[in-house]
Parts: structure tokens; sequence; C-alpha cells
């Protein structure tokens, strides 16, 4: 008897045990699960707080491009006053200065604009004069703020389009003018050797940079 009452004993005491790990697993279990919980909380904040940084980024992206949006158009509509401003003041000179450089004044126009097949050019000021042989001559007129090496190439390919618009020219002398109120220096010599007549502001209102390129 004594020894089934030991085995009783131990068997308790095993139960006993047992009692214990299970505890253990299900105190551990729960914690586990309230860890995973708080993970779970704290992703679900971290991406909410993700999403919200991203529509405030995204927000702060739409408000500058528009911001950069607006300021182009404002600098556009500035160039636009600009480069109106700057033919309001030259374009009525140059019939002056033609005269001034020895030749009579037939016709003068002002921004002249051109279509044929699907082409397009405005002119800004063309002269037509007699020289003193009593041959016509077309000035061709470009006006500038900020007369630029480029100018050049693309002002040769509206003279070239302005025979195709008015084939009468081509048996006349153009003189092709650049106008501007600011022409570096280093132009003048490309000026020179495209026969380019260059104007600018002076004590007399427009004055000829190189004058003997019409003669």
């Amino acid at each position: 008897m004594r020894e089934i009452a030991m085995e009783i004993q131990e068997i308790k005491q095993e139960l006993k045990n047992q009692e214990e790990k299970v505890d253990r697993t299900i105190k551990e279990l729960e914690l586990l699960r309230q860890i995973s919980t708080d993970n779970l909380m704290a992703v679900l904040e971290l991406r909410k707080y993700h999403e919200g940084l991203s529509r405030e980024f995204k927000d702060f992206k739409d408000e500058m491009k528009a911001f950069k949006d607006e300021i182009n158009k404002k600098w556009g509509d500035l160039a636009n006053r600009l480069g109106t401003l700057t033919e309001d003041i030259f374009a009525p000179g140059i019939p002056y200065l033609v005269k001034n450089l020895g030749y009579k004044v037939k016709e003068r126009m002002l921004n002249v604009e051109y279509k044929k097949d699907g082409m397009y050019n405005q002119y800004d000021v063309i002269v037509i004069a007699e020289d003193k042989d009593g041959k016509d001559v077309a000035f061709v007129a470009e006006v500038k703020s900020q007369l630029r090496a480029e100018h050049f190439d693309d002002f040769k390919t509206k003279l070239k389009n302005l025979i195709i618009y008015k084939p009468e020219y081509e048996n006349k002398k153009i003189i092709p003018v650049l106008a501007a109120f600011n022409i570096p220096e280093d132009l003048v010599n490309l000026a020179n050797k495209r026969e380019v007549l260059l104007v600018r502001m002076g004590g007399e209102y427009l004055e000829p940079l190189n004058p003997d390129v019409v003669k």
C-alpha cells in the first residue's frame, strides 16, 4: 500500500508540474499575442502616418508645380510685354534711320505677317527705299531686347521665307537689320560677315553700329 501511495503522490506531482508548464505556456502565448498585437498596431499606425506623409508630399508637389507654372506664365507674359515694348520703341525709328543712311523711303510696314503653304512669319519692320542710283532696296528689321548669336540664323531663315511670300523682293537688294537694346561687342564681327546692319539706342534715338555693310 505504501508503494501505491508513493506512486499516486508522484503522479500528483507530475500533474502539478504539467499544469505549471501549461500555465507558463499560456502566459507566454498571451504575451506573444500581446506583442504581436502591439506590433501590428504599430505597423498600422506607421503605415497610416506614411500614407499621411505621402498625401502631404503629393499636395506639396502639386502646389509647387502650380506655383512653377504660374511663375513661368508670369515670366512669359513679362517677356512678351518686354518684346512688345522693345518693338514699340525701335520699329517707328527704322524708317528714319534708313533716311539718315542716304536712302529715299518709299514705303514702310510695321508688324507684317505672311502665311503661305502652311508657313508663317512675322516681320517687325519692312522699309522699301530707293538708293542713289534709283534702285529699290528692302530693309527688313528684326527687333530684340537682347541680341544673341542664334538670332542671326533664325533671321536668315525668315529672310529666305520672305522671297517665298513676296517673289517681287527677289529683284530687290535686301538689307537685314537686327536692332536691340543690348548688343554684345563680339556679335559685331559676326554681323559684318553676315552683312547684317546692327542698330541700337544712341544719342540721337537709333544709331547703326556697322553702317559700312550698307555701302
